[in-house]
């Protein structure tokens, strides 16, 4: 994810706090990310992408609408650190803390060696609420995640994101919109 970091962010078991709540069915979204620089040129782009969602197998956004300067090789991106269901595949995580009825994760990538760690703190009912990720080439990301109900599921709505790559600082904020449950999309069709 690093240089891709612009969107946005195992040891026994999934945390507890995430089993706590029913897993969503699979399920698609719309993402409209509205990103901008915070120095010279000041430039403001949307990207736009269609998620799709596979309990414990898969969190991706295929971005569809990118601007030309984006490399095709980050049109896709991984959201799996935003939930814990998706962590026992992908990362080593240990509490590291608890404060006002939100607990604390450490994170590191089993497969991504550019993720240097990632500190996710978990609201009620082991949803994301606040993630800051570091990556090997000095990219920083610090992203705030709105959950609300959907169709009786909570699942995020909005996120914003403070990200600092090397030479390049952006602010972006994220809409999740068009939930569509059980649906047919699988994950491996997006990169296609």
């Amino acid at each position: 994810m690093a240089g891709g970091a612009f969107l946005v962010f195992l040891i026994f078991a999934v945390p507890a706090l995430a089993s706590t709540r029913e897993p969503p069915p699979n399920y698609t979204f719309k993402l409209n990310v509205a990103m901008a620089m915070r120095h010279f040129p000041w430039l403001h782009f949307h990207m736009q992408g269609v998620g799709v969602y596979e309990p414990g197998v898969s969190y991706v956004v295929h971005f569809t609408s990118l601007p030309w300067f984006i490399p095709k090789t980050r049109h896709d991106a991984d959201l799996s650190m935003i939930d814990p269901l998706m962590w026992p595949k992908r990362y080593l995580y240990q509490q590291i803390g608890q404060s006002g009825g939100e607990t604390i994760f450490q994170l590191h990538a089993m497969d991504d060696p550019s993720l240097h760690g990632a500190t996710v703190t978990l609201g009620p009912g082991g949803l994301a609420r606040h993630v800051e990720a570091a990556y090997s080439d000095g990219t920083t990301i610090d992203m705030q995640v709105n959950n609300s109900d959907v169709d009786g599921f909570l699942l995020p709505v909005a996120m914003k994101a403070d990200i600092n790559e090397p030479h390049l600082a952006l602010s972006a904020s994220a809409d999740f919109t068009d939930y569509a449950f059980n649906s047919e999309a699988k994950s491996n069709t997006l990169s296609r």
